[in-house]
C-alpha cells in the first residue's frame, strides 16, 4: 500500500462526515483491520469518487482475508468499471488473490485496456521566455502626454507614422539634450524654444507610442569601431505594430523608416544582418524632405551595433567602451536579438475550471491586450470555457488591443 491515500481534487469538499469515514477507513486499511475495514463497505460505496479505484479493490481484498466467497466477484466488478491501479495496494491483492486460477488474466485486465482521456488538449498557444520589453513609459503623465500630440488612427501603423511625421516636425535638430526622460517637460521646452538631438526625438517618439498603446522603446545605434572616435551613436525608437505583427525602426530625428524589397518596414535585427553583411542600403520612407540617399547610407551604417532599453545583443565578443571614454550599459546582454524580440500577438493559457466546466485562463504577451476573442467572438473576461461535445475541436484564440485583434493562435483539443 504505498499511493492509494494521496489527496485527490476528486474527491475533494466533501465535507466533515466524508473526510471522517475516509480517515477511519485508511486507518483501518494500513493496520489490515479487515473486520473494521469491511464493516464500513455500505458507507464506502456511496464515496463514488474513492469507491472504483481505492474502497471496492479495497473491500475485495478484505471480503478474501475474511473468507467472504463474494471477494473475486467484487474485485472483477471493479476492475470492469475502470480499476486499473493495482500497485497501489502493493502486493495485497496478489497475496489474497495470487492463487486464484483466474488471477493471471485478471492481473492484465488491471493493467492493460486503460480508457482515453475524456479530454486532451492536442495543442495550445504558449508565449515564449523573453527579457522584459523595456518599454520607455511615463507612468503618471500618459494622460497629459495625450493632450500634446495627434490622436491616434484607426490602425497602429497609420497612429506610429502620424507620430513619426509629428515629432520629426516639431523641431530642428540641436546638439543639445536634456537630463531627464520626460516627454511632456521636453515638449514644453521646444515651445520656449529649446531644440534637442536625437535622443530627445527618441524620447518623444517613444513615449508618445506607448501613450496610445503601441509598445515602444529607445534603441541606440552604433557604427563600428565605436570604442574610438566621434559621433559614433545615433538613438531611434523601435515599436510593435499591431497592424504588422513585427517591431519596426522608427528614427524620430529623420522621420524615417526602412523597408524590404516589398515595402515591408524593417527591425533592428534584420536591419543589423543587412548592414554587417554588407547588403546594399535598403528602402526607405522618410518625412523629411531634404533626406539624400547619401544621408540615408550614413545613417544605415550606425546599424552595425545596437542596444535596446530592453537589453544589448551580440554575436561575438562585445566591446563596453564607447568613443573612447564611456561605457556602454545594457540591460540583459544577450547573443542574438531573439529574446528581446518577443511575438506580442502570443497567448498563454492555463488550465482552469469555470462554473463546474473544463476551461482555460488565457494571458497575453502584449503589455496593451483590452481582452481576448475565440472564434473572433469576444470574451467577458480571460477564461475561454472548451466546447465539451464529442470529436475534435480547433478554434482561433486571438489578443485584442485598441487597434482591434491580433494574429490568431491555434487552439485544439479532442472530447471523448
Amino acid at each position: 500500500m504505498r499511493r492509494w491515500q494521496m489527496d485527490t481534487e476528486a474527491g475533494a469538499g466533501g465535507g466533515p462526515a466524508l473526510d471522517s469515514l475516509r480517515t477511519r477507513a485508511q486507518d483501518a486499511l494500513q493496520a489490515h483491520d479487515w473486520p473494521a475495514f469491511y464493516g464500513l463497505r455500505p458507507a464506502l460505496e456511496r464515496d463514488t469518487a474513492f469507491w472504483t479505484d481505492v474502497w471496492g479493490p479495497a473491500t475485495a481484498i478484505a471480503a478474501r482475508n475474511l473468507g467472504h466467497s463474494e471477494a473475486l466477484t467484487l474485485l472483477r466488478r471493479v476492475v470492469a468499471e475502470g480499476f486499473r491501479q493495482p500497485e497501489i495496494f502493493g502486493d495485497l491483492l496478489e497475496r489474497a488473490f495470487g492463487d486464484d486460477p483466474g488471477w493471471a488474466r485478471l492481473q492484465t485486465e488491471m493493467t492493460t485496456g486503460v480508457p482515453p482521456s475524456p479530454l486532451t488538449l492536442l495543442d495550445w498557444p504558449v508565449i515564449a521566455p523573453h527579457a522584459a520589453l523595456g518599454l520607455l513609459r511615463l507612468p503618471g503623465r500618459e494622460e497629459e502626454l495625450r493632450s500634446l500630440i495627434p490622436a491616434r488612427e484607426t490602425g497602429a501603423w497609420d497612429t506610429a507614422r502620424g507620430l513619426l511625421r509629428w515629432v520629426t516636425g516639431r523641431w530642428r535638430h540641436a546638439n543639445a539634450h536634456m537630463d531627464v526622460n520626460d516627454a511632456v517637460e521636453c515638449l514644453r521646452r521646444v515651445e520656449a524654444g529649446d531644440r534637442f538631438a536625437c535622443v530627445e526625438y527618441s524620447l518623444v517618439l517613444s513615449q508618445a507610442l506607448n501613450a496610445l498603446d503601441i509598445p515602444a522603446r529607445r534603441v541606440s545605434l552604433r557604427q563600428n569601431d565605436y570604442h574610438a572616435g566621434l559621433g559614433r551613436s545615433h538613438m531611434v525608437s523601435e515599436a510593435w505594430i499591431d497592424d504588422l505583427g513585427a517591431w519596426v525602426v522608427l528614427d524620430g530625428q529623420n522621420g524615417l523608416y526602412w523597408t524590404a524589397a516589398d515595402g515591408t518596414p524593417l527591425g533592428a535585427p534584420a536591419l543589423q544582418e543587412m548592414a554587417v553583411s554588407g547588403a546594399p542600403v535598403p528602402g526607405y520612407c522618410t518625412y523629411r524632405n531634404d533626406l539624400t540617399d547619401d544621408d540615408t547610407h550614413v545613417w544605415f551604417s550606425y546599424f552595425a551595433h545596437i542596444s535596446t532599453t530592453a537589453g544589448t545583443w551580440s554575436a561575438g565578443p562585445f566591446t563596453p567602451v564607447f568613443q573612447r571614454e564611456w561605457l556602454v550599459t545594457s540591460n540583459a546582454l544577450v547573443h542574438g536579438p531573439a529574446p528581446l524580440y518577443p511575438n506580442l500577438a502570443e497567448v498563454g493559457v492555463e488550465t482552469a475550471v469555470a462554473g463546474g466546466a473544463p476551461a482555460l485562463r488565457l494571458s497575453a504577451a502584449h503589455p496593451y491586450r483590452a481582452g481576448f476573442v475565440a472564434g473572433g467572438v469576444p470574451l467577458p473576461d480571460d477564461t475561454y470555457v472548451l466546447e465539451m461535445t464529442k470529436g475534435a475541436h480547433e478554434i482561433d484564440l486571438a489578443v485584442v488591443t485598441s487597434y482591434g485583434a491580433l494574429a490568431a493562435q491555434r487552439l485544439s483539443y479532442q472530447v471523448r
